[in-house]
């Protein structure tokens, strides 16, 4: 008897060791576009972002949120070779319009002022319980068991597009009643907002709830994120009829992400740096005090991003100067976009079917934004190596 809980206590002791190995004290990620590098690379890139000391690294098909379903078998591989360097795997599995899914008309976003968008109309329950079930749970299916896998980002989540109020469609005619209020001062634009905020919660609810019955297991984070301010801009949420905190309750985290334009100005790190109590108190205002945040900034700089030549910021004092803001405030997920990133706009004899195939075709390299991001500014790479490992140490 002695002996068996010997053993037991042994085991027990390796089980509590091993899960707090496995649980950093800070998650680090970075986000990697598959399709910005050849197969060949990502295994040695993932090695090299370990030793730099993320934890995590999110993955997606830049130009197409929906590849992780119609490129299983590669995404499995990158998660796979991700767990094999140490790291855990987010899937970029959302944006809404940046995806392949079939469009329907019957299913597409229109605007106040008719305009049909490429981005899907999220408050029509057809839409969720056929195309949007059917894609969600196959990604479930798919990468649910892998023991890699961290999670699902939902990116850009609240960007509909279009110039006018959004949803105009059959469902909102009919489940509202006409007219339609189109501004603020038309009558009844308090009962439409209210309207379309239970709507936006209606998506959330049935979106995560499709998830979990696939996948239960709650180390696989749901995440929320879009860019701040956009998530907080009253004008915007009343255009849009959002309720974040609303929509937030049902996600595991949630973020709103920022985007800094460093130059030579001697305090052009600290005014970045700002921006980081900005959108994590500001995402606070809208949800509950337990709500996980994510913080998720740019590592490129928007003002050289597109200029000939390697990019002279940030240095890797200023990334750690965002990283030291957002752990003052209790952030315990730092996530950077990104490590190795494409051209994410199509050219005009590009279609997203050509550039990300399905399996098995071969994919094609997004256009790169050469020493621009994470991956070949080697410059950065040995200081924020030495910070990075530090907070888990």
């Amino acid at each position: 008897m002695l002996k068996r809980i010997g053993l037991l206590m042994i085991g027990l002791i390796f089980l509590v060791t091993g899960l707090s190995a496995q649980t950093p004290k800070v998650r680090i990620s970075a986000w990697y576009w598959l399709n910005s590098a050849p197969k060949t690379d990502w295994q040695g890139d993932f090695i090299t972002m370990k030793n730099m000391g993320f934890t995590d690294v999110l993955l997606g098909w830049g130009l197409d949120a929906a590849g992780v379903a119609t490129r299983i078998s590669d995404t499995q591989k990158a998660i796979r070779l991700a767990h094999q360097a140490g790291m855990g795997a987010y899937l970029i599995v959302w944006h809404p319009h940046a995806n392949s899914l079939t469009r329907r008309p019957e299913f597409m976003q229109i605007d106040s002022e008719g305009h049909v968008l490429k981005s899907f109309d999220v408050f029509n329950p057809e839409w969720r319980s056929t195309q949007w079930k059917t894609y969600i749970q196959k990604v479930a299916k798919a990468y649910g068991t892998e023991p890699g896998f961290s999670g699902y980002v939902f990116d850009d989540s609240f960007g509909a597009g279009g110039n006018g109020v959004v949803s105009y469609g059959a469902y909102e005619k009919k489940a509202f009643g006409e007219p339609l209020p189109t501004k603020p001062d038309d009558p009844r634009w308090d009962a439409w907002e209210k309207a379309r905020q239970g709507w936006w919660e209606d998506w959330a609810r049935d979106t995560t709830k499709y998830i979990r019955a696939i996948d239960p297991n709650h180390r696989h984070q749901i995440y929320l994120e879009d860019h701040f301010p956009m998530v907080v801009n009253p004008k915007r949420l009343s255009r849009l009829g959002l309720d974040f905190g609303r929509v937030a309750k049902h996600f595991d985290a949630v973020g709103g992400y920022t985007s800094a334009r460093w130059s030579s100005d001697p305090d052009s790190g600290q005014k970045a740096a700002q921006l980081t109590p900005e959108a994590i108190e500001g995402v606070r205002k809208y949800t509950n005090p337990r709500q996980e945040i994510i913080y998720t900034f740019w590592v490129a700089n928007q003002a050289e991003e597109r200029l000939p030549g390697a990019a002279m910021y940030p240095t890797a004092d200023q990334i750690k100067l965002i990283c030291e803001a957002a752990l003052k405030l209790g952030i315990r997920h730092i996530d950077m976009y990104g490590y190795r990133i494409g051209e994410y706009i199509l050219k005009p004899d590009q279609t997203m079917a050509d550039m990300v195939p399905p399996d098995p075709a071969p994919y094609k390299l997004t256009g790169q934004f050469p020493l621009k991001f994470l991956w070949d500014r080697p410059e950065v790479h040995q200081g924020l190596a030495d910070y990075l490992k530090s907070l888990n140490r």
